[in-house]
């Protein structure tokens, strides 16, 4: 979250911390200041030591100053939430305080509505209307690592696209996993307002990814790995490094360039399932 606000091209960043530790509230602090960004950051935190019911407070609290800057300042403003799943938690605290009965995983009857009108606060209004905008992003831990779970499963309902993060123990590092990432508008940007080979190599990538994790089973079972086996391992590897890795930090011409590389490195033209125009164009020369 830290890394998404230094790199963030916005005018406000609004940090709203729901049950913060005081170390991660520290290390926000400290890591802003250091990168000298407290001039453009505003931040409502509730640490774990505060009452729990002051959660609920912290998003209305975040999001009523990024309508300030985004309407009144015309300004382009990034929320960043977390915890979430922390919020959700005081929802269902509260609730039970009030003798409401408990809907799926213990959580209000209301969790969805109480999510949704967080996540519809973000907006972009048109050039003539001042060309502010909203952009709302919140981290909510998986309880147990369970997805369908009440909190991401409403979340996913709501809003537009969800980037999953995993540690990766082949490389040691936290990646953004392909297969349970999801974007609804992605067709709308890749290869439109991206590079044309866009769509095309984000598709080969994750094919290729998703025969490295088939060869891994082959592997855990004890059966012999193919030649295209071994290839496929040794490219998952460096893509999770070189492009999945959280701490990678590339545009989508460098994103795409060292894909290609990747592809040139160990597989055949064939192998990538490319339209030949495209492989024409981009496929690194010898």
């Amino acid at each position: 979250m830290a890394n998404v606000a230094l790199r963030a091209q916005v005018d406000k960043i609004i940090l709203g911390g729901m049950g913060l530790t005081n170390d991660d509230y520290l290390y926000f602090k400290n890591v802003f200041t250091n990168a000298g960004l407290l001039d453009r950051i505003v931040s409502f935190v509730n640490t774990t030591e505060n009452p729990a019911v002051e959660r609920l407070l912290i998003p209305d609290m975040a999001l009523t100053a990024a309508e300030y800057f985004a309407v009144q300042k015309r300004e382009k403003v990034l929320v960043l939430l977390t915890d979430m799943t922390l919020y959700a938690d005081a929802l269902a605290i509260v609730s039970n305080r009030m003798d409401q009965i408990p809907s799926k995983d213990s959580m209000p009857g209301s969790l969805y509505s109480d999510l949704a009108k967080i996540y519809e606060k973000a907006v972009q209004f048109p050039e003539q209307a001042g060309g502010g905008s909203i952009t709302i992003i919140a981290v909510t831990t998986l309880s147990g690592g369970d997805i369908t779970h009440a909190i991401p499963d409403n979340t996913g309902y709501i809003t537009e696209g969800q980037l999953y993060l995993r540690r990766d123990s082949d490389i040691g590092k936290v990646i953004v996993d392909p297969f349970r990432s999801l974007s609804r508008l992605k067709q709308l940007v890749a290869g439109k307002k991206t590079r044309e080979d866009h769509p095309q190599v984000m598709n080969a990538a994750v094919r290729l990814y998703a025969d490295a994790a088939n060869a891994k089973t082959k592997l855990e079972n004890g059966f012999d790995l193919t030649d295209y086996d071994e290839r496929c391992l040794k490219f998952a590897k460096e893509y999770s490094n070189d492009i999945l890795a959280i701490d990678v930090n590339i545009n989508t011409v460098e994103m795409l360039d060292i894909a290609w590389s990747l592809f040139a490195k160990y597989f055949k033209t064939e192998e990538v399932n490319i339209k030949q125009a495209l492989i024409d164009q981009y496929w690194p020369k010898a």
